[in-house]
């Protein structure tokens, strides 16, 4: 059980770290939806989004291979050597993920530009089968014994490379030969800079909160029991709490997608009505299959328990966090409604 709590906290001090900067990056999806008209203009972007990316994975690699590290997790979190000195490793082996990441985002908004929604949805479905079907594998494998960690690392890694190889797959076949070779609108870095900078900023200030709270929980927990056991509390309530709640985020471009005619022919535009309408029916089954989970006694313990393989005691921990997770629907749809409108000015 000491291991697994030890894995837990330092894949979950690891994974966030690494997701805030794959969260920030992955807003270049806005900017394939909204400011890729043509070749030059794709190409432009992509650029912006590769040099991007390869310095966050070069930051995360500075974070795991020197002193940084050792005083962000160890010192900061108050966490034990041997827990910091994992986080650290799995840093360094996330550091590429950022980077398949931002590549696969950026062909799903184009994607969705063209109302090509099936493929990206079916990309998403894939990374989440292609993680399971990984890890229950990887379950039979010496691995699970001589490192634990890089069973859900490798897991990650599966998903994130099947859906970015189904998404850009589907815009090379689907999109690029319909984009003309000529520049139709001037896309500009300056133009790119001042669209996607408040996207980043607004999504960045929400993602850096996760750290915070590892880190708030991890330092006061530390003077009053144990860190690592607090992080580890953390690192299973949060994937589950966001299971129900977490796909509202894809609500976002909707709106900016389909309130305007698809690129190069007359397609019918979707009323901003029926738009709210599907939100707001999507908002409310999210928000009730948050109260089911998380409310009604010994449901999210059985999951925790029998589903995820979380040990018992850490799973009645997970209960109270769990519960303030039922109200996140609500928290969350009335910024996600105004930046849809942000985006369709450009």
């Amino acid at each position: 059980a000491a291991d697994v709590v030890e894995t837990l906290a330092s894949f979950g001090l690891a994974y966030v770290l690494v997701k805030f900067f794959v969260g920030v990056l992955g807003e270049v999806r806005q900017a394939g939806l909204v400011l890729v008209h043509d070749r030059p203009s794709y190409y432009k972007i992509l650029i912006c989004t590769l040099v991007g990316a390869s310095s966050v994975v070069v930051l995360l690699i500075i974070i795991a291979e020197t002193k940084l590290g050792v005083l962000l997790i160890q010192e900061l979190h108050g966490v034990t050597p041997s827990v910091s000195k994992l986080t650290t490793s799995a840093i360094a082996y996330l550091s590429v993920y950022p980077l398949i990441d931002a590549i696969s985002w950026y062909h799903a908004g184009i994607l969705l530009k063209w109302h090509h929604s099936t493929v990206v949805g079916a990309g998403s479905l894939t990374d989440i089968f292609a993680q399971i079907f990984a890890v229950a594998v990887l379950l039979y494998t010496p691995l699970i014994c001589n490192n634990a960690l890089l069973v859900p690392i490798l897991a990650a890694y599966a998903g994130v490379v099947t859906r970015c190889i189904i998404v850009t797959m589907a815009y090379f076949i689907t999109v690029y030969p319909l984009l003309k070779k000529e520049n139709t609108v001037p896309a500009s870095i300056l133009k790119l800079i001042s669209f996607l900078s408040p996207l980043m900023l607004s999504l960045g200030i929400h993602r850096i909160s996760r750290p915070l709270v590892n880190l708030l929980v991890a330092r006061f927990a530390a003077s009053k029991c144990d860190a690592t056991e607090a992080v580890a509390v953390l690192t299973a309530t949060y994937p589950f709490g966001h299971l129900p709640y977490g796909w509202l985020n894809q609500l976002k471009p909707v709106s900016p997608a389909f309130q305007k005619e698809k690129p190069g022919k007359s397609a019918p535009v979707i009323p901003g009505r029926a738009i709210g309408i599907f939100c707001f029916a999507v908002f409310t089954f999210s928000a009730t299959m948050c109260f089911i989970l998380f409310w009604i006694p010994g449901v999210s313990v059985a999951i925790l328990e029998h589903v995820i393989g979380v040990p018992h005691q850490l799973a009645v921990l997970c209960v109270d966090p769990l519960k303030l997770f039922a109200f996140l629907p609500f928290a969350g749809s009335i910024p996600m409604h105004e930046q849809q409108g942000l985006q369709k000015l450009f």
